[in-house]
C-alpha cells in the first residue's frame, strides 16, 4: 500500500484494532515522522489523528464528503526496561505520568501505543481502562496497589513516590498534578 498516494485525499482508513476513520488525509514521510515524531515509520494524518504505517489494517479513498466518526484515540507512549516487559506482560497494569495537557487528553477506551527506548523499534498496544489523577505521586502511592505499578514483592519494601522525582520534578508534579492510567494490553 503507497500511503503517498492518499495525501490531501479524502480517506476511509481501518486500523489494526478493527476501528474506522474518515477524514481528509495528509501523508507523512518516514524522514518526517523520525524528525517530528521520534519514530522512522511514514503516516498518515486524518482531520489530526496520526496514524503509523504499523497501526494500518487498509485505506481506501473515498468520494463525497467523508464522514467523521471515531469512537477511539490513539495515543503515543515511551516506556524503559523493566518498566516495559512488565506491562506487556500485565504485570503492571497502571502507568504513571504528569496530568500535563498531553495526559488529559486520554480519555478511557482509548487505545496507547507503548513503545521501548531501545533501537528495535518494539512496541505494543493498550486500552485504558481507567484515569485516576492525584495531587501527587506521594498520594498517588499511598492509596495504590504497588504491584499495579510494576514492582515486584521483593522491591515493594524498598519503594517510594521518590522513584518518580527522576521521571518529573517536584515542580512539575505541583503544577501539573499526577495520574495513574490503569491498562490493558490488547
Amino acid at each position: 500500500m503507497n500511503l503517498s498516494e492518499f495525501d490531501n485525499r479524502k480517506t476511509r482508513l481501518r486500523t489494526v484494532w478493527g476501528e474506522t476513520f474518515e477524514g481528509e488525509a495528509v501523508y507523512d514521510s518516514e524522514e518526517y515522522c523520525a524528525s517530528e515524531y521520534g519514530w522512522a515509520e511514514e503516516s498518515l494524518n486524518l482531520d489530526h489523528w496520526i496514524f503509523r504505517r504499523s497501526d494500518i489494517a487498509s485505506v481506501e479513498p473515498l468520494e463525497g464528503e467523508p464522514r467523521i466518526w471515531m469512537n477511539l484515540r490513539l495515543h503515543a507512549m515511551h516506556l524503559t526496561h523493566p518498566a516495559y516487559d512488565r506491562m506487556e506482560d500485565g504485570r503492571k497494569t497502571l502507568e504513571l505520568r504528569l496530568n500535563d495537557p498531553k495526559r488529559r487528553e486520554i480519555r478511557v477506551g482509548d487505545v496507547i501505543r507503548f513503545e521501548g527506548v531501545s533501537e528495535d523499534a518494539e512496541a505494543f498496544y493498550a486500552q485504558v481502562k481507567e484515569l485516576l489523577p492525584f495531587p501527587s505521586f506521594r498520594a498517588l502511592y499511598a492509596a495504590l496497589p504497588l504491584s499495579e505499578m510494576g514492582y515486584s514483592p521483593a522491591e515493594e519494601k524498598d519503594a517510594s513516590s521518590a522513584d518518580m522525582d527522576k521521571y518529573y520534578s517536584p515542580e512539575e508534579q505541583a503544577r501539573w498534578g499526577v495520574l495513574a492510567i490503569r491498562v490493558a494490553v490488547l
